[in-house]
């Protein structure tokens, strides 16, 4: 049986912690504290004050029909109540509390045995001894924690614990499916994108070539319309390849320039490519382009390509796509 305080600023003569001296014995110290702990339940009969002020001693004492210095001997002394005192104190006790809404935690039995046995300590009275012995060890068995409780206690922790990392577990997985979603998503929207982009180009192309037919009359080398008509298809590609590598898709932008160059472009119009490349600093582009052209074209096509590359100033660039084709 625990009558420990709370928290409360208790006068003085309520105090919970206040101690005992050595030579009280242990069960009037037990049956002291049961008083104390429903002396604090008592509430204050004057009025004028307000309805959570504490009675003072003396007022206290009043009320029980006792001195306060007897109410003080029996709270902190050796002194042992009498059996009427204890029972008129209980149930002033229980009036209150039951009245302001409070709980007296102890029962008129357990108290009145508290009381027997602090008297047959007091008088020495082996049985009422004995009978206090008992008493502590019913509470000590009161008190401890009931082994299968506590097994069960721990085993629905340890359920609560597994569905909280099952829970977890379950969010972590429903977001990775989530980004998978997403990356599908995104990866099919940017080769829809490509394929898209693959067939414009190819329209503008071959729309380009046909507007730009030549006029009935025998060509001559470097016709102007025909450079005309190489440099339009040229820098429309250029454009597009431009746009797809700033937009970081270098990948697409290379497919178009390969398959552009090997299926649908003269070798004329792919060395104005390459040039065009060359003019916008897209280096890497040009280099994998005259590589793949050399390697994968005919040698009269690659051939082609070397001559307007050198009659366009990129020396350097006809003499790596003719050493591509050699490899």
């Amino acid at each position: 049986m625990s009558f420990a305080g709370s928290s409360t600023a208790w006068p003085r003569w309520l105090d919970p912690t206040k101690g005992f001296s050595d030579d009280i014995p242990p069960r009037k110290r037990q049956l002291a504290l049961a008083l104390r702990a429903l002396c604090r339940l008592l509430d204050s009969e004057n009025l004028d004050k307000p309805a959570e002020s504490w009675l003072t001693q003396a007022q206290a004492a009043k009320r029980l029909g006792c001195t306060a210095d007897m109410l003080s001997r029996y709270l902190n002394r050796d002194r042992v109540p009498s059996r009427s005192f204890v029972e008129r104190l209980y149930k002033e006790a229980c009036a209150d509390a039951a009245a302001s809404g409070q709980d007296v935690s102890i029962s008129s039995e357990t108290l009145l045995a508290l009381h027997a046995s602090a008297a047959g300590e007091r008088r020495g009275c082996e049985h009422c001894t004995e009978l206090g012995g008992r008493i502590d060890s019913l509470t000590q068995q009161l008190d401890a924690p009931c082994p299968a409780c506590m097994a069960h206690q721990r085993e629905q922790e340890a359920c609560q614990r597994q569905r909280k990392q099952d829970a977890a577990r379950l969010r972590s997985a429903r977001r990775e499916a989530a980004r998978l979603r997403a990356a599908v998503a995104a990866l099919k929207a940017q080769q829809a994108e490509g394929l898209t982009a693959e067939a414009g180009l190819r329209d503008r192309l071959e729309a380009a070539r046909n507007a730009r037919a030549l006029l009935p009359v025998p060509p001559q080398r470097r016709d102007r319309q025909q450079s005309m008509k190489d440099l339009s298809a040229a820098r429309q590609l250029v454009t597009q390849a431009r746009e797809l590598d700033s937009s970081g898709r270098e990948d697409l932008a290379f497919t178009l320039l390969r398959q552009s160059a090997t299926e649908l472009l003269t070798p004329a119009e792919t060395a104005h490519v390459v040039v065009g490349l060359r003019q916008f600093e897209r280096d890497r582009l040009a280099d994998d382009l005259i590589h793949v052209y050399g390697r994968d074209q005919e040698k009269q096509d690659v051939m082609a390509v070397a001559l307007e590359l050198h009659e366009e100033g990129a020396a350097d660039d006809a003499g790596a796509i003719l050493r591509a084709a050699l490899k």
